[in-house]
């Protein structure tokens, strides 16, 4: 079992490491377009780093595997310092303002263009100019790499840009290093006219150009990915957009509804009268052998409409929206259901006592107020206001005696408590008295 929390505790880390690092929409707004690239720079700029890495060892590897391992080992060396100072400039350029589109797209050109020119260099350092044919293939790939990289920022256009230099780059590196073409001596006619009479040419360009169209493919892949991704990303936006104007309106609607309740409620309101309640109750679960952790959640229940401030205004004034935006709009939400549960039920008090002095009160009427929150503990807290309500001055009637509380529940109350609850209300009775002359 330890194991089992062991592996779980290190899974959950390993998900929070890479979200904090390579999480695309950690954090972040995914209705600010600018907060999206922002956080897109950041990724790729990790990503970039990683690869530096990769390049640096690459080039380590091959200081071991040359027969003149000391250029290798001079760019190896090099790359350390390349890489921090590439790393440093990318950073700074991402956080001269997190806020700006402008400086991000400066920032994703940038990124983009080291991408694009790092992988061209590795692969033209270790086959063109080291001659290292084994590596040729694991060196290609790179830049199938390089476009992988760039298209993770999901714009087309600049996915197409990279494409069109990364293309032109290549078929050059192809034709002036790879095949070295233009060591043969000759005209473009006589290149033409050779292709079909000698077979190590016309295998080289029928190379080319499988190379050429895998890549096209690649591209256009990778294309129809990025403008997938970008139409589903417009649609969240949209569609994100719309359910927060609904709540906007909502919340609009809440709120005005909370402040009529709260207006309508300064009795219930009352900070004096909800101690008393919170302590009777408290003193009538002790009595009726509630559990403790019942006991300390009905404590809280009992006074949580005193926290109405916290939510009289529900509204949050922000232009970007994430993870804790939602999280404290929740809180409130739940506070706020809390908080009107509490006033149902001490409305429901306040209507049992009224109808009963009215002479309203039928069986219907008591099988209604039955139907609210009947649950044991808040049936401690409406004994206990009923009860507090009855000691107290009200605009209806007078403050009543202990002993003409008493007869009043055991004549008119009992309907509305369990039996033994209400049992343990006229054993204990005495000692609620004393506790309410206490108070």
């Amino acid at each position: 079992m330890g194991l089992k929390n062991q592996k779980h505790r290190l899974k959950g880390f390993g998900k929070k490491l890479f979200s904090k690092y390579f999480g695309f929409e950690t954090g972040i707004d995914i209705a600010n377009d600018v907060a999206v690239l922002y956080r897109r720079n950041v990724v790729i700029k990790n990503i970039v780093f990683i690869s530096n890495l990769l390049y640096s060892l690459v080039f380590f590897i091959l200081g071991f595997s040359v027969a003149n391992p000391t250029t290798d080992w001079i760019f190896a060396i090099a790359a350390l310092p390349i890489t921090y100072t590439v790393g440093r400039l990318q950073s700074k350029l991402i956080d001269l303002d997190h806020n700006d589109l402008t400086k991000q797209q400066i920032a994703m050109y940038v990124s983009s263009f080291w991408i694009f020119i790092s992988a061209v260099m590795v692969y033209i350092r270790v086959y063109a100019v080291g001659q290292n044919a084994p590596f040729e293939t694991a060196s290609y790939v790179l830049i199938f790499y390089a476009l992988v990289q760039i298209s993770l920022y999901q714009d087309k256009r600049l996915l197409s840009n990279s494409f069109v230099s990364l293309v032109g780059f290549v078929t050059l590196i192809h034709i002036s290093i790879t095949y070295n073409f233009f060591n043969l001596g000759l005209t473009w006619q006589e290149f033409l006219s050779t292709i079909f009479t000698d077979p190590v040419l016309a295998i080289q360009v029928a190379d080319l150009a499988l190379r050429t169209v895998i890549f096209i493919l690649f591209y256009l892949i990778n294309y129809i990915i990025v403008s997938i991704g970008q139409s589903i990303q417009e649609e969240r936006k949209k569609e994100l957009n719309k359910r927060r104007e609904v709540q906007m309106d909502f919340t609009h609607i809440v709120r005005s509804l909370f402040n009529v309740v709260f207006q309508s409620a300064s009795t219930i309101l009352n900070e004096r009268h909800a101690y008393n309640v919170a302590s009777v109750a408290s003193k009538i679960a002790t009595f009726y052998h509630l559990d403790e952790q019942d006991k300390i959640e009905l404590e809280k229940y009992a006074l949580i409409h005193l926290r109405f401030d916290e939510i009289k205004d529900l509204m949050i004034e922000t232009d970007s929206y994430n993870e804790h935006t939602y999280e404290v709009l929740k809180e409130k939400t739940d506070l706020g259901a809390k908080i009107g549960k509490r006033i149902q039920l001490a409305q429901k008090s306040n209507d049992i006592i009224r109808a009963h002095y009215e002479g309203s009160a039928d069986e219907a009427f008591a099988q209604q107020m039955n139907k609210i929150q009947f649950e044991i503990p808040n049936q401690i807290i409406l004994l206990a206001d009923c009860y507090v309500s009855l000691r107290s001055l009200s605009t209806y009637y007078h403050p009543n005696s202990h002993p003409q509380t008493m007869d009043l529940f055991k004549k008119q109350l009992t309907p509305y408590f369990d039996y033994s609850l209400r049992e343990t209300f006229f054993k204990y009775n005495t000692e609620i008295d004393q506790l309410y002359h206490d108070l």
